[in-house]
């Protein structure tokens, strides 16, 4: 996991360029945030020279309009969403152009950069309620991997976007802010000690941009930034910011909540550098270095993998841990919802820590999901009801429509539905009506679920299982000790499963698939 800031020095070409920069900068008042300013800013950002290889044209996307940024050859079902920066009342989909197609070249992936509400025309919750309009949009464009960008308000903007729910609804694999405004209140200590180095930003801009985009609303309002986010929810971020801005502290802090947090994040202050520098990479080094970073983490992202992304679930089982060992071997990604990461130790596959009964988590792990393997087991009780397959399955189909996931391979294990029969008359009739009777009735409501998804499903249900096989099944079923055993090894489950995962020749059948 990636958890350091990263300090950059200025070099001595930079100093020289700063010192340019902050001559030209004092002959002129500091950035007003105000509509009059609407043009000068445009006029700055589209400054950028315009990237090789990159073709623009307008668009919309959920109702919002904006510009596509589109790489010669660009990876499919991948895209970044753009959303400049500007305090909620200035900036440009149009003025962003060039600076983002160079993100999207570097990326390998289009671009859309999102001319989303602005105050006092329409202030919040109207970029809120575009982003997450965009969001939708893109999904049902057909996008399966979205990273949010954005600079300066537009970086808090993606941030807010992850705690008001978009990455539990979406498939964001990662956030990239530049510069970015989390803290609504201004209450961080270099609002005041960077106030002389700083020649845009100002705690009374800002103040004065937050007034006109909140209007009445209150700055704790959870669709806003904060400090306060729930990072164990967030994909993995990116932050660049400079030293000489006041905005430094919202990035410090985010960084420090983080680390805590456990929240995958890279955070990167380059020295002498004032607010959004990145967007100067044709006359700064580190402009051009941070523009290179930018982009080799975005192309990491959301590029595709060389096999699929398969999340499973009931991973640290002994079924589950050979599913996730085949999976490697064919060059799969497995990702494991764990509810204790104690017992996926030595588990080889991405381990999201959750309950698979749990939404967000399983919105967190769903996140670039290709298909789905539900090893899922539970407790027997012949006392009480059991409900966890069924409750669980409910809670991972509504997941997997949310992410647009329509292969979901499920075990519903030793013995259940059609294929009570094939375990012998002992087994069938004594131990498991005795031990294991309110678990069949749920792995039948659970394949009911199933049945009803939509999805391509295919349901495998092993008599018995075994990891040593060669007992046979009579003296297996005899053995209190090994009551769930039999003849079919966990390995050759697991073989055939993960077959499914491609294979459409067992996709719905009925009845189902036993040993």
């Amino acid at each position: 996991m990636t958890s350091s800031i990263s300090h950059h020095a200025l070099t001595p070409a930079d100093a020289e360029t700063m010192e340019q920069l902050r001559a030209i900068f004092a002959g002129n008042p500091k950035l007003t945030l105000e509509p009059a300013s609407r043009s000068a800013f445009d006029g700055i950002m589209s400054q950028a020279p315009a990237p090789d290889g990159v073709s623009f044209e307008q668009g919309a996307v959920g109702g919002v309009p904006g510009w596509w940024a589109r790489p010669d050859a660009a990876t499919a079902d991948s895209v970044i969403l753009y959303l400049h920066g500007g305090g909620y009342v200035i900036g440009s989909a149009a003025a962003y152009r060039n600076f983002v197609g160079h993100l999207a070249r570097r990326a390998g992936v289009v671009a859309f950069i999102a001319d989303y509400a602005l105050a006092p025309e329409r202030p919040f919750p109207g970029a809120v309620d575009d982003v997450r309009a965009l969001l939708d949009g893109l999904a049902a464009t057909g996008f399966r991997r979205i990273a949010v960008a954005g600079d300066s308000a537009g970086g808090g903007l993606a941030l807010a976007s992850v705690r008001a729910g978009a990455a539990q609804a979406h498939r964001i694999v990662g956030i990239v802010a530049l510069s970015p405004w989390i803290d609504m209140l201004l209450s961080g200590e270099t609002m005041v000690t960077r106030a002389e180095a700083d020649p845009l930003l100002s705690r009374e801009s800002l103040a004065g941009a937050a007034e006109a985009y909140l209007v009445q609303t209150g700055r704790d309002d959870d669709r806003l930034p904060t400090l306060d986010a729930d990072y164990p929810t967030m994909p993995q971020v990116l932050i660049h910011t400079g030293d000489a801005e006041v905005l430094l502290s919202d990035t410090l802090e985010f960084a420090a909540r983080a680390e805590l947090a456990g929240l995958d994040h890279e955070v990167h202050v380059w020295d002498g550098m004032t607010h959004v520098f990145p967007s100067s990479f044709a006359m700064l080094q580190a402009g051009a270095e941070a523009l290179e970073n930018i982009g080799a983490f975005l192309a990491e992202r959301l590029s595709p993998p060389a096999g699929k992304r398969v999340l499973v679930l009931g991973a640290t089982g002994g079924t589950g841990r050979a599913i996730v060992r085949r999976l490697k071997d064919l060059g799969h990604v497995p990702v494991a919802l764990v509810r204790s990461p104690e017992k996926a130790t030595g588990l080889d596959a991405i381990i999201v820590q959750g309950d698979a009964r749990d939404p967000a988590a399983l919105d967190k792990a769903m996140a670039g999901v290709d298909a789905v393997i539900s090893a899922l087991g539970t407790p027997i009780s012949p006392f009480r009801k059991v409900t966890l397959l069924s409750t669980a399955t409910e809670a991972v189909i509504a997941a997997m429509t949310r992410h647009g996931v329509d292969r979901l391979v499920a075990i519903t294990g030793i013995g259940a539905g059609n294929s009570r029969g094939h375990a012998g008359f002992l087994f069938n009739w004594i131990i498991m009506p005795l031990l294991l009777r309110k678990v069949y009735a749920d792995k039948d409501r659970q394949e009911a679920v199933i049945r009803k998804s939509g999805f391509d499903w295919v349901i495998v249900r092993p008599s018995v299982l075994n990891d040593k096989p060669g007992r046979g099944a009579v003296q297996a079923l005899i053995d209190p000790t090994r009551f769930n055993g039999g003849t079919i090894a966990r390995s050759d489950v697991a073989d055939f499963v993960v077959d499914q995962i491609e294979s459409d020749a067992f996709v719905g059948k009925t009845p189902l698939l036993t040993w």
